[in-house]
């Protein structure tokens, strides 16, 4: 086990592990920690695909690993009526080489993966808007530096590889966000530092200027050898984001007050 994954499992990062799906944001059905549901419909479409990391390290935080796919996302998010659905369509490319999801599992071809919410009929499942996640926040694991999501979601999703449903539900993650890698897959300050879920202040590593679409899932079987300490992972990275549609009152970028 290395350092940062001992450090992780340390700290806690194993209620990461229990589900994704169970891991919404205190305050993601109300409005406070500025988890405001907004009045309207989010719809967007997501390309610059990276596949980020693999069984080892799904992070990356030094952009080694870090290789681009073919593909794009697009989601809708109703978060009045408690409904959002994504899909993204993959395929991996001799550069790009396989996505490795666990020690023994690696996938080369296409891949399709549908996250459905109903949160009528999903008790865990968890829409919430205009909200900080990572860092030192207390929502979510330190994974990330400390970032601001115009909109995020928890619930389940299935993945299709070249047309055989390889895992039919596995609690999933999304997040649209102000930018925090870079072209070069770095998460890092202006100065060079990179993050790390150790640093010891966790902002200063994002840009408001700049939008980013996430797509994180993972099993719930502890794994000590990979990182997070699960035995299956997938993290797709989006760097290009069109908004066609955002519920009246939200300004991209950010601005502090929100």
């Amino acid at each position: 086990m290395n350092r940062m994954t001992k450090w992780l499992a340390a700290a806690g990062a194993l209620a990461l592990a229990g589900s994704l799906v169970a891991l919404a944001p205190r305050g993601a059905d109300t409005t406070d920690n500025n988890a405001v549901a907004a009045d309207g419909v989010w719809k967007i479409r997501a390309t610059g695909a990276r596949i980020i990391g693999g069984y080892g390290n799904n992070f990356a935080y030094n952009g080694e690993n870090v290789r681009a796919l073919e593909g794009s996302a697009t989601m809708t998010v109703d978060q009045e009526k408690g409904t959002a659905r994504l899909e993204i369509d993959l395929e991996t490319t001799q550069a790009s080489g396989p996505i490795r999801f666990s020690a023994d599992k690696s996938w080369t071809g296409k891949i399709h993966i549908v996250q459905n919410i109903d949160r009528a009929k999903m008790k865990k499942a968890r829409i919430a808007e205009k909200i900080f996640l990572h860092g030192d926040t207390g929502n979510e694991a330190p994974v990330m530096p400390k970032i601001y999501n115009y909109f995020a979601t928890w619930g389940p999703s299935s993945i299709t590889v070249n047309g055989e449903e390889v895992i039919p539900m596995i609690g999933s993650h999304t997040m649209f966000t102000e930018r925090a890698r870079g072209s070069d897959g770095k998460i890092a300050r202006v100065s060079g530092e990179l993050y790390s879920p150790m640093s010891q202040d966790k902002t200063g590593f994002t840009d408001a200027k700049g939008t980013e679409f996430h797509f994180v899932a993972h099993t719930t079987k502890p794994d000590p050898n990979n990182f997070p300490p699960h035995s299956g992972w997938i993290h797709i990275h989006f760097s290009d984001v069109t908004v066609s549609e955002q519920p009246s009152g939200v300004k991209i970028p950010y601005t502090a007050a929100e």
